[in-house]
């Protein structure tokens, strides 16, 4: 049984805080708020389906999923690959903002950038660079 549109976008917007009149995605399977029965709001603009939620409890009880129950990008109307690329930008930008609080924390509590560096796999000079 599936929830009235106006009922799934009220669920998104409480759940991640978006406008009704945008579209949110589920960021593992790229269905949309309106495909789905639920859609969970995690950090930085990530978003779950209850079917990929159903999929992820799967796995975790030793049962594999049907690999035929998600398609591929490659299957996927260009129109929804289109609709899908904002949500996508949305969520490097928000991946971004936290990257970047997450090392301006570390500063504070004096890790030095070389450190810093090593954990991205990058030098010293870029990750100073990348982050002042």
């Amino acid at each position: 049984m599936s929830e009235p549109p106006r009922e799934k976008a009220e669920t998104a917007q409480a759940a991640g805080g978006s406008s009704l009149t945008k579209t949110l995605f589920c960021s593992f399977c790229i269905k949309s708020q309106h495909d789905v029965k639920r859609l969970i709001s995690g950090p930085s603009g990530i978003f779950i389906c209850d079917e990929c939620v159903d999929l992820c409890n799967e796995v975790i009880a030793g049962r594999p999923p049907d690999p035929s129950k998600f398609p591929s990008a490659k299957e996927l109307p260009t129109e929804r690959l289109l609709e899908h690329l904002q949500s996508i930008e949305e969520t490097l930008r928000g991946k971004g903002n936290q990257l970047q609080k997450v090392v301006e924390l570390l500063r504070s509590r004096e890790v030095s950038w070389a450190q810093i560096g090593a954990a991205l796999g990058i030098s010293r000079q870029s990750a100073w660079e990348r982050f002042t």
